[in-house]
Parts: structure tokens; sequence; C-alpha cells
């Protein structure tokens, strides 16, 4: 379990990502993990969603400029 959360901000028309695992970087900066990432996709009408990296780590997935519900400051766990 992170001590933190991860947030991603996608720009208004992108519906694909690729991100750092910060908590895998965090771990172990200099280790074979410290550049593990995570992909995901979010539709054009939703504005958020989650992913995890291959280690488990969940992320948050924010749509830039879309209304964010109560759940979006919710801890992940």
């Amino acid at each position: 379990m992170s001590a933190f959360e991860q947030t991603i901000v996608l720009l208004a028309r992108a519906t694909a990502f690729t991100v750092v695992c910060q908590v895998c970087a965090d771990l172990d900066p200099h280790g074979e993990y410290a550049g593990l990432t995570a992909q995901g996709s979010l539709r054009l009408g939703h504005d958020m969603g989650w992913t995890e990296c291959p280690r488990g780590h969940r992320i948050r997935v924010i749509r830039a400029g879309g209304a964010v519900s109560a759940e979006a400051t919710t801890p992940l766990w």
C-alpha cells in the first residue's frame, strides 16, 4: 500500500496514456522498477477513472476541465 495517492490529469481530448508509477520509482529509485509504467484509457465522455501499474499500485485519472466529484478526493483504499 502506498503512503500517498497518485493522480494524473489528462488533456481534454486525450483518450489513452502511459505514465511512470511514482510509487515504484520512489520505492527503489535505481532499481528495476524505477521506470515501471502503467497504461490506460479514458473515454471522452468520462471525467474520472482508475488504472494500476503491473505491481498493483492504483493511479487515479482525471480529465482536465471536467467536473470532479467527491469520489476523486477519497482515499484509494
